[in-house]
């Protein structure tokens, strides 16, 4: 810890940094205990309150989990991410962003679902779509279409073999839960999204990466309109 060294930057926030840059670079691993506050405060040269709300900060960003009367440990990759993504306050302003996030992960995973998904993975993700297919025609079957739905796309995301989409996906997804329960009881948006997801398995299934693709990003602008339409509508309500 002897590079670290205080300029005119906020030095709560010089700690806070100089901690973060150590946990990047390894010299504290995933579910190590850190020092304590006085250990800390000690070996950097500041103050014990200092180095307490470095590690709020660092907490608050998902870097560290403070257990009381335990100690502080460094976070792993999904409590980060899990971290990061609540955030977010899902509302009408914060929609497009997401679905402009989805689209950057969603239609990359299409063509690494091409190129590294198994056999069954396929075969799952085929199965899901005719479960949802015979759903959609169920009256108040909600529940299980959202089900449904969610599965299908953390399916489509696992099937990429990148463990960190898998995990942004599965936070990301998590966060429309609200709206997709709503948008699935709109009339026909449910049997919109099953052809919309069949157009994407038939795609996946051609190896046609191109096709895949524009498919998926058709079904997010879809979705991501429906969404929106949907709170127009609940806050014309208000």
């Amino acid at each position: 810890m002897e590079d670290f060294q205080l300029d005119r930057k906020g030095i709560t926030e010089k700690v806070s940094d100089h901690i973060k840059l150590m946990i990047q670079d390894g010299r504290f691993k995933v579910n190590e205990k850190l020092p304590s506050e006085r250990e800390m405060a000690v070996k950097l040269k500041v103050s014990r309150n200092t180095v307490r709300e470095a590690y709020k900060i660092l907490e608050a960003y998902g870097y560290l989990t403070i257990k009381h009367g335990t100690g502080i440990f460094v976070a792993s990759e999904e409590q980060q991410i899990k971290k990061m993504t609540s955030f977010f306050f899902v509302k009408t302003d914060q929609i497009k962003d997401l679905f402009a996030i989805r689209r950057i992960l969603e239609v990359n995973a299409v063509a690494w679902a091409i190129e590294n998904a198994s056999l069954e993975q396929m075969e799952k993700l085929t199965a899901i779509v005719e479960k949802a297919k015979v759903a959609a025609k169920i009256d108040n079957n909600s529940e299980e279409l959202a089900r449904l739905d969610h599965e299908f796309h953390v399916t489509l995301a696992n099937m990429s073999q990148n463990t960190v989409l898998i995990h942004i996906m599965q936070n990301l997804i998590d966060l429309l839960e609200e709206s997709r329960m709503q948008v699935i009881q709109i009339p026909d948006r449910p049997i919109k999204s099953v052809s919309e997801h069949l157009d994407i398995v038939n795609a996946i299934k051609k190896k046609d990466v191109s096709l895949a693709q524009d498919c998926m990003s058709k079904h997010l602008d879809s979705v991501e309109n429906s969404v929106l339409q949907n709170l127009k509508i609940k806050e014309n309500k208000q």
